[in-house]
């Protein structure tokens, strides 16, 4: 199956992302164009989004209303619940937050029986909650439970066979807007009006409240506060082996590396990194993702590196090709090679087996703070 061309679609257009933004947009966070193609013929016309504003032709918004649907899906994918919707004169059309409720269907009057999963962590806590039976396909990447090998696959996770999901006619459908990309698939079963519950979790509450939504909707609700308890408890144990004096260290956690992607400050990363012993250098940045540069990663001096590039199995990760990147040398963390692997399956997946991520950072830090000076020490519980 070919990757589809367009970024997201709606009842009426598809948007095809450009390659450049107007300077006006250039430095708002996250900026793209879009050339919104009418599926009936017509014109195209421009939109651009940001995190900090969306602008959309107000024909465009009065035609199609699904437009705001797709523009939600294209803010929560990028760590954003504030829509600040204007139209081509600037006008403002509508400025307010929103919830992720407003992307998903109600409850099925009765617990949905058959599901597709399109996202790992969805198939994650569906398993939790002793549910995996129902699942009939998910996507390629799912590699957990083991028994998911057994079902359909529908292709890659930013890109499945969605025309496909239609044909099994499933009574609810998982989806995701936990990385940017996802507003594809969201919008695209919006389009064929198959009834989806969208999960995109930015903090460790709002994983276990996912839970719990997903246990209600398949009528195990008993189980899921039994998953969010024993979640808490994890969390509580890691807390408490931070210890009296707990000093944080500066933690880089790399999702990819050509651009370099990070978490930023909306993004459930940072209390992994805090439950290990951390702080992200980059959890001022606006968003759930942030492209950073060389000087930017300089500017930051982390004391300690994680690589953990998204859909790269931890046997294919390379820290030499942070260690030996062009600019970095001058890191005390590259100059002692304090980079370590971090295991996407854990880190990635916002769900039930989250917490391992932290256990697996904890020991890295621990392991970098017993070989600083206690001046270095000293100078980490300062910053």
């Amino acid at each position: 199956m070919r990757k589809p061309a367009h970024q997201w679609e709606t009842t009426d257009f598809v948007a095809v992302r450009e390659r450049e933004v107007p300077d006006a947009w250039v430095d708002l966070p996250r900026a793209e164009a879009f050339e919104l193609q009418p599926r009936a013929g017509g014109s195209a016309q421009a939109a651009y989004l940001s995190l900090e504003r969306q602008q959309v032709p107000r024909e465009i918004l009065r035609r199609d209303p699904s437009v705001v649907f797709a523009i939600k899906a294209w803010l929560t994918a990028r760590g954003s619940r504030q829509l600040h919707l204007l139209d081509e004169h600037g006008a403002v059309v509508e400025h307010r937050p929103f919830t992720l409720t407003e992307l998903s269907d109600a409850a099925p009057r009765t617990p949905a029986q058959q599901l597709v999963s399109l996202c790992p962590s969805n198939a994650e806590v569906v398993e939790s909650l002793g549910c995996f039976d129902r699942v009939i396909a998910c996507e390629d990447s799912t590699d957990w439970p083991e028994r998911a090998a057994e079902l359909e696959r529908l292709g890659p996770d930013l890109g499945p066979d969605l025309d496909r999901v239609h044909a099994l006619n499933p009574q609810l459908v998982l989806s995701s807007l936990s990385v940017p990309g996802m507003e594809r698939i969201v919008t695209g079963l919006k389009v064929r009006r198959l009834p989806q519950l969208v999960l995109a979790p930015r903090q460790f509450e709002d994983v276990k409240h996912e839970i719990g939504v997903v246990g209600t909707y398949l009528g195990v609700e008993g189980r899921a506060r039994e998953v969010c308890s024993q979640l808490e408890r994890e969390r509580e144990q890691l807390l408490s082996r931070r210890g009296r004096f707990f000093r944080p260290m500066r933690v880089y956690l790399e999702w990819w590396p050509r651009p370099m992607f990070t978490p930023g400050g909306d993004c459930y990363s940072n209390e992994l990194i805090n439950l290990a012993g951390g702080l992200n250098v980059f959890r001022s940045q606006a968003g759930s993702s942030v492209e950073v540069t060389v000087e930017d990663l300089l500017a930051a001096r982390p004391h300690i590196c994680f690589i953990s590039w998204c859909g790269v199995h931890i046997d294919k990760l390379d820290v030499e090709n942070l260690i030996k990147r062009p600019g970095l040398s001058r890191l005390d963390a590259i100059q002692e090679r304090r980079v370590y692997k971090l295991d996407e399956r854990f880190s990635g997946r916002p769900g039930p087996r989250m917490l391992e991520a932290a256990r697996i950072m904890a020991r890295s830090i621990n392991r970098v703070r017993q070989v600083l000076s206690l001046e270095e020490t000293d100078r980490i519980s300062r910053w």
